[in-house]
């Protein structure tokens, strides 16, 4: 994965003072979130809220989880016998599935998850399950060591880092999620209407989450809140001997943000052309329906054929793709128009090509097919806002 950094530092959105939390590996930026100082996501968040009315017609209830946000939970097809019972008035225990998008209210699920670093606990799925992508001894060992653990009241993922753990950081994790969890499942329905069982991570945490300890090379803030939730965190999650050190940036001469030229970066993210070294160049379209990606040769004028120059753009523009997708978090169904991809061999190579690309972003993109016009599809699960909804809430609240 090579070496990775972390920088929050504050920006100034115009007349609005933000929070910028950037990702680095190998001294390029690779994930970029940006929000209001005074505000946080509701995502993951876990709330006693308050059903509101139950729509039959849309098989969903909207629930008030505080006197200014409502949320729309989702109901099954065929109604549990949970679900039968739901009605205006009642107080249940709720998680934010997904932000608000668009003109849509955030999605609930009464499916509860509490993750860490190398577990993620949920109230649904009672069962032991580990990651298809850890080691046939890794898993052995995990699985041997989490199963006189496990009774059954909730289920346990085990993530493929938790490979990188010693059985004393797993043990730390499991007691601190276990504990939540059993408070949230046996006296969360008691707790007062609106209140917020669960508060999900920031986008630090978020970020520091993606960071086995021995690649993060540096963990820098200007925030002093944000320096104070980094240090709790890292306590409380690390062990003395593998913990980072998240460093408080004091300097008044240059900005922080000044200093990882982070404007450059903001104002990239908001231009739909990406420029290649080759002279080549993407378009990035972001539509109501998908986001779709165009290749194009561009201003190339070197000594190569047609077709090695093609070949030269796709090569380049894959890992570039890949890297765009995860910087402005782009999700769901996302189409991308390489080159004259005619032939099965070139279709074959950029597939895998993709495929490797995708294995470094935690969401995990997915190639799924090749369309008959040549364009390849591929998904992404939505975990957070794209870059250009982050954007529209900043101006909106400004």
């Amino acid at each position: 994965m090579g070496e990775k950094k972390i920088v929050i530092a504050e920006y100034p959105a115009g007349e609005v003072p933000c929070l910028a939390s950037v990702l680095y590996e190998d001294d390029r930026p690779v994930e970029f979130f940006i929000r209001r100082k005074d505000r946080q996501s509701l995502l993951g968040n876990i709330y006693v809220g308050k059903v509101e009315t139950i729509q039959n017609n849309l098989n969903a209830a909207f629930v008030r989880l505080g006197p200014d946000q409502n949320g729309y939970l989702p109901l099954p097809p065929r109604h549990s016998r949970r679900d039968r019972t739901l009605k205006a008035g009642d107080e249940i225990v709720v998680q934010v599935e997904k932000e608000a998008m668009k003109q849509k209210l955030p999605r609930l699920t009464q499916s509860l998850a509490i993750p860490g670093r190398f577990l993620v606990l949920t109230s649904e799925r009672k069962t032991l399950n580990l990651s298809r992508k850890l080691k046939e001894e890794d898993r052995k060992r995990l699985e041997d060591f989490f199963r006189p653990l496990f009774d059954a009241s909730f289920g346990i993922i085990v993530r493929t880092n938790a490979a990188e753990a010693d059985e004393k950081e797993l043990l730390r994790e499991w007691e601190a999620l276990s504990g939540q969890m059993k408070r949230i499942l046996d006296h969360g329905a008691e707790r007062t209407c609106y209140s917020c069982l669960y508060q999900s991570e920031s986008d630090a945490i978020y970020l520091l989450k993606q960071c086995p300890a021995r690649d993060l090379k540096r963990l820098v803030t200007d925030d002093p809140e944000t320096k104070r939730e980094l240090d709790a965190y890292i306590d409380r999650t690390f062990s003395k001997d593998d913990r980072p050190e998240a460093v408080l940036y004091a300097d008044r001469m240059v900005d922080l943000y000044k200093l990882y030229n982070l404007t450059t970066l903001f104002e990239a993210l908001q231009s739909r052309t990406v420029w290649l070294k080759s002279g080549g160049f993407l378009v990035i379209e972001q539509t109501e329906a998908f986001v779709s990606v165009d290749v194009n040769t561009g201003r190339y004028s070197g000594n190569k054929s047609f077709s090695k120059t093609v070949q030269m753009t796709n090569d380049e523009a894959a890992p570039e793709i890949a890297r765009q997708i995860r910087l402005r978090q782009l999700s769901g169904t996302i189409l991308v128009d390489f080159i004259n991809m005619r032939e099965p061999g070139d279709q074959k190579r950029l597939r895998e090509r993709m495929t490797e690309e995708f294995r470094k972003d935690p969401s995990q993109p997915q190639v799924i097919d090749i369309t008959a016009l040549d364009i390849m599809e591929i998904t992404r699960t939505r975990k957070r806002k794209s870059f250009k909804e982050q954007l529209k809430e900043i101006e909106a609240d400004g």
